[in-house]
C-alpha cells in the first residue's frame, strides 16, 4: 500500500512542476448522433501525437495541449469523418459542446447501414472494443433487449468464447473460455455483484451470479474483459462481465415498450413492458434517467432422469418430471448526473430488481431396488432481489493534467422462499408431498436389478437409452397410493457488499497517462436452509391416507408428456393431488394430526447444522498503471494490482460418536480466520498499423477466490465408521492463480463489422478440487473429505470471428450480413486421488482431468438482413460437451451433452417513433441432456419447446 502512495506523491510533484514549465490548455466535449452519445469515438489533433477516445457516455478530454491552432478530427466506424479548427490558449479549457456526426454520407449503402436498429447498436459496441486498452467485447442495449435475447446471459453467449448454462430453458450462468463458473466475475458498474443462491444445484455456495435476475432494459452496455487491466478487480481468470447501467441521456427521451407472446410447452402467455424517461434540467446541469421494466413468462419442462448405481451402473431409479412455472422479473433503475462546471461532475445511481420463480412439479419416481413407486407433488416460490446504488464524482484540475474519480457503493442480494397468495401454510415454504406404493417391476435381473443394454450382464436384455420403461406388472391405481411424508423447505441466502474507491489519473505528458487508485470492500454473507419433515404413520398403523381421498388432477395438466419421444410413458402415469390440496396439507391444523412424526432439520440438527454459516470478507486493493503512447500506432499499457483479503467464517462442528447401537452427537460453534495476498502484474501491447487494425498482446496475472461453501468452517466427524470420517471446509485454501497470455488481432470494417483471431494460454496454480485423503490425528487414522489445492494445471485455445455486412452485393442483396465465431479450448489439471488397492492398502495416484464446465468447441452463427425499416436475424449457438461433475471413476462422471439452439428475431420501423419487433426462441426444440460416463447412459433429459414474443416500441421523444 505504501509503494503506490509514495509514487503518487512523486507523480503529483512531477505534474505540477511540468505545469509551471510549459503553457498548455485543454479540450473537452462529447460526440453524438441523432440517437444519442457515441462511445469509443476517436478524437485526434492532426499533426501532433495527441488524442483520446470518448468514454461510455460519449465524453472526451484532451489535456496538455501546447498553445496554438489545431485541426481536430473525429472518426467513428460507419460514420462520416468530422474535422474542425480549435485554438488553445494557456491555462484555458475549450468546451466544444456536442460534436454531431452525420450518419448519412450521401450513399444509399451507408444510409441503410446506420439507420437500422442492429447497425447503430453494433457501431457503438465495435467502437468501444476498438478503442479499449484491454481485450474486451461489448454488447449494447438494443442487442440485449430485443435481438433476440430476453436476458443478459443469453445475449452474452453471442460473444466468441462464451457459453451459458440454462435453467428450465432460460439462460442463467455465463462461463468464458471454458473456465469454471466461479472463475468468471460479474460486475455492476465496475463493482463485483454480490451473488445469490439460485435454484440450480451448480450454484449452491459458489460465487456465481445468476444473470436472469437482471432486467435487460436497465443495461446500457455489457463489457466482457478477457484480459483485464490493473484498474479492474483481479478475481477474473476466465473473464470479467461488467453490466453498465443507464445514466443521464444525451437528449430528452421517453420510450415505452409492450409485448406479449406464448410458451408452447406451458401453453400459456408471456408479457413484458418497460418505460424509459430521461431529460436535463437547470440549463442542462442536472441529468436524469429513470427506467422501469416488468417481464412475466410462463414456462414448462418435460423431463426424465435416471439415478445409477456407482459400482455397476445399474439403474436404481427412473424419474418422470413435469414442470410448470411462472417467472417474473421487475425492476427500476435511476441515474442522476450534476454538472457543477466543465471540470466537475457528480453522479448518483440506484437499482432495485426482483426475480421470482413460482415452480410446480408433478413427479413419478420408480425405485427398482426397493420395488417402490413414489408420486411427488411439489411447489415452491423462490425470490431473489438485488438492490443498491453508488455515489461518486469526476473532477479535473485546471489544465486537465489531473483527474480525480471517487465512488462509494453498496449492493445487497437476498434470496428467500416466498408464500403463495392465499396459502394456508404457516409460513413461506417449498412444499413437497410424497405418496407411495409397493409395485412389481418387470425386465429385472435375477438379483432384482435393472440395466441399460450397454451395461447389461450376459443373458439379460436391458432397455435402450432412448426408451427406458419401468415395465410395471400392472398399473398403479389411486386407491393404492398412500401419503408417506411431507417436506417443508425454507431457503435463505443473504449477501451485502460495501465499497469505497479512489482513482487518480495524471497526464505528465501528451503521450503518457498514469493512473493510481485504491479500493476497500466489506462483504457479509449468511447461508442456511431449515427443513421440516412430517412422516405420515398412517400406513404403518393400518390407517393409510390414499390419493383417492384427496382432490386430484391428471398428469400432465398441459399437453402431452415427452411427446418428442412419442409419449412412451402414457400408460404408467397416474393422477396426483392438486396444488390447492397440496397447500391444505401444510395448514397448521392439518399438520397437527397425531399420525405425523415431525422432525425439524435446522441449525440444531446434526444432519443440517453444517449448512448454516456466515462469513466476513474484507478486501483492500491498490494499483498503479500507465498508458504510454510510444507512437501514433503503438501503445504500451502496464502496471500492477495488489489485493489483500481477510476472511472470517463462523459455522458449526458436528461430532458423532458412540456406536451404531448407541450413537452420540455433539454440536459446537466453530470460527476460523485466514488471509492472503494477490500480487498481479499486467502488461498490454496495442499496435495499430492501420486505422482500423489492432494487434494486441497481453500478459495478466489473475486469481479466483474459493467458493463460500469451500471456506465454510463446519466440520462433521463420524466416529462410527471404520475408519472414522471427517467432512469439512477449508478456510486455509489458497485462491487459484493464473498466468494468462493472450494474442489478438482485430480488423474493423467501415460499414460496421469486424474480423478477429486470437489465441490464449492460462497457466494455473492451486486449482481447488474436492479431495479425499487419509490422515492420522491423535494416533487415529481418519478418512478426510475437504476441498484442497492441486499443484498445477493449464488451459489453452484459440478463437476467431467475423461480422460482415455484404454491402458489396448489388441492390436487395446488399442488405444481408453474416456473423460467426468459433472457440476451441482444451485443459488439464493434475488431481491426487486416494483408493484402496487389492491388499487393502491406501495408495495415491495422480489423475489428469479436464476442467469442469469446459467445452472444447463453442460457436455462434447468424444470418441477418437489414435494409430501410426492416431487420431480420436468424442466430444459432452451439456448446460442445463438457464435464459437469467428477464422481467416482470416469464411468460415473457427469457430462453436459452438446447443445445447439436456434433463435430468430425481426423488427420493422414504421417511423422514427414506432417499431414493431418479433422474437422466437428455440426454434428446433433443442433438448438439454446430461449423461453418465457414456453418451448412451443418460442422466437427465429436458424439452422446453418453442417460445415467442411480439411487441411495439414507441418513442414519444
Amino acid at each position: 500500500m505504501k509503494t503506490p502512495l509514495s509514487f503518487l506523491l512523486l507523480l503529483l510533484a512531477t505534474v505540477f512542476t511540468a505545469q509551471a514549465q510549459r503553457p498548455s490548455g485543454k479540450i473537452i466535449g462529447s460526440v453524438a448522433d441523432g440517437n444519442g452519445k457515441l462511445p469509443g469515438a476517436s478524437v485526434k489533433l492532426l499533426g501532433v501525437n495527441l488524442g483520446r477516445s470518448t468514454d461510455l457516455n460519449g465524453l472526451f478530454s484532451i489535456a496538455n495541449i501546447p498553445v496554438g491552432d489545431y485541426s481536430l478530427a473525429v472518426s467513428y466506424i460507419g460514420y462520416e469523418h468530422h474535422t474542425q479548427q480549435v485554438s488553445i490558449a494557456a491555462g484555458e479549457t475549450v468546451d466544444l459542446g456536442t460534436v454531431m456526426l452525420n450518419n448519412t454520407s450521401g450513399t444509399a449503402l451507408e444510409e441503410v447501414t446506420i439507420t437500422g436498429t442492429l447497425a447503430t447498436s453494433q457501431a457503438k459496441a465495435y467502437n468501444i472494443q476498438k478503442a479499449s486498452s484491454a481485450i474486451v467485447n461489448v454488447i449494447a442495449s438494443d442487442v440485449i433487449g430485443k435481438l433476440p435475447d430476453r436476458n443478459a446471459a443469453e445475449a452474452v453467449q453471442r460473444i466468441q468464447g462464451v457459453a451459458i448454462e440454462r435453467d428450465h430453458g432460460e439462460g442463467r450462468y455465463v462461463t468464458v473460455r471454458g473456465t469454471p463458473l466461479q472463475w468468471n466475475s460479474t460486475l455492476i458498474n465496475g463493482d463485483r455483484m454480490p451473488t445469490s443462491e439460485g435454484t440450480s444445484d451448480n450454484s449452491q455456495g459458489t460465487r456465481t451470479s445468476p444473470l436472469d435476475i437482471f432486467p435487460s432494459e436497465m443495461i446500457e452496455y455489457v463489457q466482457l474483459a478477457k484480459a483485464i487491466t490493473p484498474d479492474m478487480e483481479g478475481d477474473a481468470i476466465g473473464g470479467s462481465v461488467n453490466f453498465i447501467t443507464r445514466t443521464a441521456p444525451a437528449q430528452r427521451i421517453l420510450k415505452v415498450t409492450g409485448a406479449g407472446g406464448y410458451n408452447n410447452q406451458a401453453e400459456k402467455g408471456i408479457y413484458s413492458g418497460s418505460l424509459l424517461y430521461g431529460d436535463h434540467f437547470f440549463d442542462r446541469k442536472l441529468g436524469l434517467m429513470v427506467s422501469g421494466s416488468y417481464w412475466q413468462r410462463n414456462w414448462g419442462t418435460d423431463n426424465f432422469e435416471m439415478v445409477y448405481d456407482q459400482q455397476d451402473q445399474a439403474v436404481n431409479e427412473l424419474q418422470l418430471r413435469d414442470y410448470i412455472g411462472q417467472r417474473r422479473t421487475y425492476g427500476i433503475n435511476t441515474g442522476l448526473e450534476y454538472k457543477v462546471n466543465a471540470d466537475h461532475k457528480l453522479f448518483l445511481r440506484g437499482i432495485y430488481t426482483d426475480f421470482q420463480d413460482d415452480e410446480t412439479a408433478y413427479e413419478h419416481l420408480f425405485n427398482f431396488p426397493e420395488s417402490q413407486f413414489d408420486l411427488r407433488r411439489r411447489r415452491g416460490i423462490i425470490g431473489i432481489n438485488l438492490s443498491g446504488g453508488e455515489l461518486g464524482g469526476n473532477h479535473h484540475s485546471t489544465g486537465g493534467r489531473l483527474q480525480v474519480d471517487w465512488k462509494v457503493s453498496t449492493y445487497t442480494t437476498d434470496m428467500e422462499t416466498r408464500k403463495p397468495k392465499g396459502s394456508e401454510a404457516a409460513s413461506g415454504v417449498y412444499q413437497m408431498a410424497y405418496f407411495s406404493a409397493p409395485v412389481s417391476f418387470g425386465n429385472l435381473t435375477v438379483d432384482g436389478k435393472k440395466y441399460l443394454d450397454i451395461d447389461a450382464p450376459d443373458g439379460y436384455q436391458g432397455d435402450h437409452y432412448t426408451r427406458v420403461l419401468p415395465h410395471l406388472s400392472s398399473p398403479v391405481p389411486a386407491e393404492q397410493m398412500y401419503l408417506s411424508q411431507l417436506l417443508a423447505l425454507e431457503t435463505a441466502s443473504f449477501e451485502r457488499d460495501r465499497s469505497a474507491q479512489l482513482d487518480l489519473t495524471l497526464h505528465p505528458s501528451s503521450s503518457l497517462q498514469l493512473k493510481v487508485g485504491g479500493k476497500y470492500k466489506k462483504k457479509y454473507l449468511e447461508r442456511g436452509s431449515p427443513m421440516d419433515i412430517y412422516v405420515h404413520l398412517g400406513a404403518a398403523m393400518g390407517n393409510p391416507s390414499y390419493t383417492s381421498n384427496y382432490q386430484t388432477e391428471s398428469f400432465p395438466s398441459h399437453g402431452g408428456f415427452l411427446s418428442e419421444l412419442d409419449r412412451p410413458y402414457d400408460g404408467v402415469l397416474v393422477d396426483a393431488i392438486t396444488l390447492d390440496q397440496l397447500d391444505k396439507l401444510f395448514a397448521p391444523d392439518a399438520l397437527a394430526d397425531p399420525l405425523y412424526y415431525h422432525l425439524t432439520m435446522d441449525e440444531k440438527n446434526p444432519d443440517t447444522a453444517p449448512s448454516y454459516y456466515s462469513g466476513n470478507e474484507n478486501v483492500a486493493a491498490a494499483y498503479i498503471m500507465g498508458d504510454y503512447k510510444l507512437t501514433d500506432q503503438l501503445a504500451l499499457i502496464g502496471g500492477v494490482r495488489y489485493e489483500y483479503t481477510k476472511l472470517k467464517y463462523d459455522g458449526n462442528e458436528v461430532v458423532r460418536g458412540g456406536t451404531a447401537a448407541d450413537p452420540t452427537t455433539e454440536i459446537n460453534p466453530v470460527s476460523n480466520e485466514s488471509d492472503f495476498s494477490a500480487f498481479l502484474p499486467m502488461l498490454h501491447l496495442k499496435y495499430s498499423p492501420l486505422a482500423n487494425l489492432n494487434l494486441r498482446a497481453a500478459y495478466t496475472r489473475t486469481f479466483a477466490r474459493a467458493n463460500f461453501a469451500d471456506l465454510n468452517p463446519t466440520e462433521s466427524v463420524n466416529l462410527i465408521f471404520s475408519p472414522p470420517m471427517i467432512s469439512r471446509g477449508n478456510i486455509s485454501l489458497k485462491p487459484t492463480f493464473a498466468n494468462n497470455f493472450d494474442l489478438m488481432g482485430e480488423y474493423f470494417f467501415h460499414d460496421i463489422g469486424v474480423v478477429s483471431v486470437g489465441a490464449f494460454y492460462k497457466q494455473l496454480e492451486n486449482v481447488i478440487y474436492s479431495a479425499q485423503t487419509f490422515q492420522t490425528i491423535d494416533g487415529v487414522l481418519y478418512r478426510v473429505t475437504q476441498p484442497e489445492n492441486s499443484e498445477s494445471g493449464w488451459l489453452a485455445g484459440f478463437e476467431t470471428g467475423i461480422s460482415k455486412r455484404l454491402s458489396f452485393l448489388p441492390g436487395f442483396w446488399g442488405g444481408f450480413g453474416v456473423e460467426a465465431n468459433y472457440t476451441y479450448t482444451t485443459s488439464e489439471m493434475n488431481v491426487p486421488r486416494f483408493a484402496e488397492d487389492g491388499n487393502g492398502e491406501i495408495v495415491q495416484t495422480i489423475a489428469t482431468e479436464v476442467l469442469p464446465n469446459q467445452s472444447k468447441h463453442i460457436f455462434n452463427a447468424a444470418l441477418f438482413y437489414e435494409r430501410d425499416a426492416l431487420m431480420i436475424r436468424l442466430a444459432g449457438n452451439y456448446k460442445g460437451e463438457a464435464l459437469a461433475l467428477v464422481q467416482g471413476n470416469p464411468e460415473n462422471y457427469r457430462w453436459y451433452d452438446r447443445n445447439f439452439t436456434v433463435d430468430v428475431s425481426a423488427s420493422y420501423r414504421f417511423n422514427r417513433k414506432l417499431t414493431l419487433f418479433l422474437e422466437v426462441n428455440n426454434l428446433t426444440n433443442e433438448q438439454l441432456r446430461y449423461y453418465q460416463g457414456n453418451r448412451n447412459r443418460p442422466e437427465q433429459l429436458e424439452f422446453y419447446s418453442v417460445r415467442g414474443l411480439v411487441g411495439l416500441n414507441y418513442q414519444l421523444f
